[in-house]
This record gives C-alpha cells, structure tokens and sequence, in this order.
C-alpha cells in the first residue's frame, strides 16, 4: 500500500495567509507548567492536558488543517473536528489522542478545532534498506553538508543516533515503509521535519472524499526538497504554492 506524509496546505488561495496562525493564546505558564502540552511528545497522557488557542491572521481562512507555528503546536496538528472524526476512526484509540483547541479568529471564538496527539511513535515501520538515511554534518570552513548514511535495522539506527548524540542530525528523508502494515494512520520520528504524520492510501481517499480543504499528500518516498520542486509532483498535484 503507498502512504502519504499529512500537510498543510502552503497555498494561499486556500489557506488566505501561510502560516495561517500568526500568534497564540496560552493558558498557563509555558515554561514552569508541567501539564502544558509542549512538554509531552511521543507518550501517552493520562491527563487533560493545557493547550493554547492559535490566533489566526485576519486574511486567514478556515480550513481542515491550521497551519501554526510556535510553541504550544510545536510538531502536532491542528485540525478540524470532521478530519478528526476521519483520523479517530481510522486508527487505534491507544495510540491517538485528540485534545480540544479552539481558535481565536476575527474576534470570534471557532470551538470545533483539536490537537493531535500521537503518542508513540511507529518508525520501526520504515524499511531501511529501501529509505534514505541523512547525516547533516559540519564542513571545516562553516555550514554543513548532508551525507548519505545506511544501517542494517532500526534498532542499529536508534543506537547510532543515542551513542552519538546526532538526534536532529540524522533522520530519514525518503521514506518506504514496509509491506505487513495494517495502522492508516500513525506518526514517525526521527524524519525529515522531526515528527511527520502517515496516512495510508485507504485514508487519503476517505479525506479526500469527505471534502476536506487545506490538506496535501506527500508521497512518502519523496524527500522535502522533492516534494516542492519546480514542476516537482506537488505542484502537479495542488498547483503553484
């Protein structure tokens, strides 16, 4: 089955403003409060959690998938409540949770929006004789450079990056994942990004047919920089960003 990596729309004749949050409300001390949300990635919450309320740009338009940036949304989504009815039940409830998070837009409050949660992560999915592996590294002269690098299995990868404090520095960029699969929808670390979001080709179709607006499909096996080329397939698919 062929997976997608979820994004936001980068195209503002949807969008209106990218990214379409441009501010957000917290609710706590971000810092000093334990239960804030950005402190907690990739484990399971056995509590309700602070969350903030993004601040939408005024040319910003609603969509299934807010675009955001800073802290309080820091590598999660943001989405509507009908794409995360599609993503709930799709998936094992173990896995996902969803935490309510309104937005702030043109002085009105939109209460239907949630967080996504992942709170494991399935990168043991992904096949690694198939996928890219980089290592960004430092030139003598200042900047860096990345370097293609391979392992037999993730846990090798895993004890790679740990031994050798390279996390953020080693990731995959071209993604296969492997044949036996049977999640639709699960999240992915130590990739391109951070953290990435897949959705199986059965899920892609059911968001799409559903209507959903503000969200794109990369290819998994397709790097970043690939993805957005000139003439690249994202714009064959969307059209000009």
């Amino acid at each position: 089955m062929k997976y997608y990596l979820l994004r936001e729309s980068t195209d503002l004749k949807i969008t209106g403003h990218f990214p379409q949050s441009i501010d957000a409300k917290h609710n706590c001390h971000v810092w000093d409060e334990p239960n804030f949300i950005e402190h907690h990635e990739l484990t399971p919450i056995d509590f309700e959690p602070i969350v903030s309320n993004a601040i939408l740009h005024n040319k910003a338009k609603l969509t299934d998938i807010i675009s955001t940036s800073g802290i309080g949304f820091t590598r999660k989504l943001l989405v509507s409540n009908k794409l995360k009815s599609i993503i709930q039940d799709s998936t094992d409830k173990l896995d996902v949770q969803f935490f309510k998070s309104h937005i702030l837009y043109k002085e009105q409050i939109i209460d239907d929006y949630w967080i996504v949660y992942c709170n494991k992560s399935f990168s043991e999915f992904i096949n690694l004789h198939k996928s890219t592996v980089k290592l960004r590294k430092r030139k003598p002269e200042g900047g860096t450079y990345l370097e293609n690098i391979f392992f037999e299995n993730y846990y090798s990868f895993e004890h790679y990056m740990i031994e050798n404090k390279l996390e953020g520095k080693l990731f995959f960029s071209n993604i296969y994942l492997s044949d036996n699969i049977e999640n639709d929808f699960f999240a992915l670390k130590n990739v391109e990004g951070g953290i990435k979001y897949v959705v199986s080709e059965k899920l892609k179709q059911k968001i799409e047919r559903a209507g959903c607006i503000g969200v794109e499909f990369q290819p998994s096996e397709l790097s970043y920089s690939e993805w957005i080329a000139p003439n690249g397939q994202r714009e064959k698919v969307y059209g000009k960003a």
